[in-house]
């Protein structure tokens, strides 16, 4: 299996590898290790959600981390972890989210790291001990100046850590935080919602492209379904109107198949068919017809023959025109002709 990386992310998708790597040795150390050292018998196999590790590698691990060396160092940082004053409190949302979020709920007002950081050790009462607040107050005042580095946070908490930055989240450096401009601060977040943008554009134009292939599809069946029916019949005369999609609120017959097809996503809605005679093809303007049209969509018939019902309500009927048939031979024994009245048909 291969990845595409783009040009420049190497080293970003390797820490982050790293990063992810780091926290699965770390669950299974906290999870499956420790809680059982005292019933080595437990640790003898591999954990049941965890059944790809080979039993050598699982060994491996296991061994390291019962060893001498690792238990000094866990204690020791478990003491470091234990003197943290501010406990981060933002789980799986990150400081992106957080402040996609301040950004809906404080609109207008600057989100700067110290805000982030405050945010982000807020309990469920909005609760912290927070020494920045005199000095947010003071910047606000203009009666405190800061300047790259040195805002409220470092002033608060001391010098930034070698190697990160507070209240931005992973994997942005000092450098990228304090030395660009805040214009080209382009967070991730907002990248990821213009790709996604980009790829639903694409698929919806996809989705369009392959509709308007559909409807042609049934349009073109329809069209060859009317042929097969009336030898005479021209295919001019007929003016499709195509709904993508079924009206809303509109019932269908569960006992009409051709109905049903009729109205889902790209398919022809034959409610919508109308009819031009040869005097409206010519560019003259056809009279207007008090006679009201049945509505035969609501019957139970196939869509061929709710199209005849219409063609003879609209164009046979006010035009007095008759539908000629010629019977081949093979049915009667000789070749005769017949006439369909509109009568015959409603």
């Amino acid at each position: 299996m291969a990845f595409v990386v783009g040009q420049g992310g190497k080293k970003l998708v390797l820490s982050f590898a790293a990063k992810k790597w780091k926290d699965f040795k770390s669950t299974l150390t906290r999870h499956h290790i420790l809680p059982f050292i005292k019933e080595k018998e437990k640790l003898s196999q591999p954990p049941e959600i965890y059944k790809f590790i080979e039993k050598a590698d699982w060994d491996a691990i296991v061994a390291s981390r019962l060893s001498e060396k690792f238990v000094s160092v866990h204690f020791e940082q478990s003491q470091r972890r234990e003197k943290l004053e501010y406990n981060h409190r933002l789980s799986r949302k990150g400081y992106a989210g957080l402040e996609d979020q301040l950004e809906e709920t404080m609109p207008g007002v600057e989100i700067d790291r110290s805000t982030l950081w405050k945010k982000a050790r807020e309990d469920k009462h909005s609760n912290i001990p927070d020494p920045k607040d005199e000095l947010q107050k003071q910047v606000s005042e203009s009666t405190l100046t800061v300047s790259g580095s040195n805002d409220v946070l470092t002033m608060t908490l001391g010098p930034e850590h070698p190697g990160r930055v507070r209240g931005v989240g992973a994997g942005i450096s000092t450098k990228q935080y304090f030395n660009l401009p805040k214009q080209q601060r382009v967070k991730f977040a907002d990248q990821l919602k213009e790709s996604v943008r980009l790829v639903l554009q694409e698929e919806t134009l996809k989705m369009e492209a392959r509709t308007k292939q559909l409807v042609e599809a049934e349009r073109e069946n329809l069209l060859s379904q009317l042929s097969q029916l009336f030898p005479n019949f021209d295919p001019s005369m007929l003016k499709l109107k195509t709904n993508p999609c079924q009206i809303q609120g509109q019932e269908q017959s569960p006992k009409n198949p051709m109905l049903d097809k009729a109205s889902c996503s790209g398919a022809l809605d034959v409610r919508a068919l109308h009819f031009e005679d040869d005097t409206a093809k010519n560019g003259e303007k056809q009279d207007e017809m008090n006679t009201e049209v049945p509505n035969y969509s609501k019957l139970e018939l196939p869509s061929s023959l709710q199209s005849l019902c219409r063609y003879a309500e609209t164009t046979l009927k006010p035009q007095e025109k008759t539908m000629t048939f010629t019977i081949e031979k093979e049915v009667f024994g000789i070749d005769c002709t017949t006439f369909v009245l509109h009568e015959d048909i409603t």
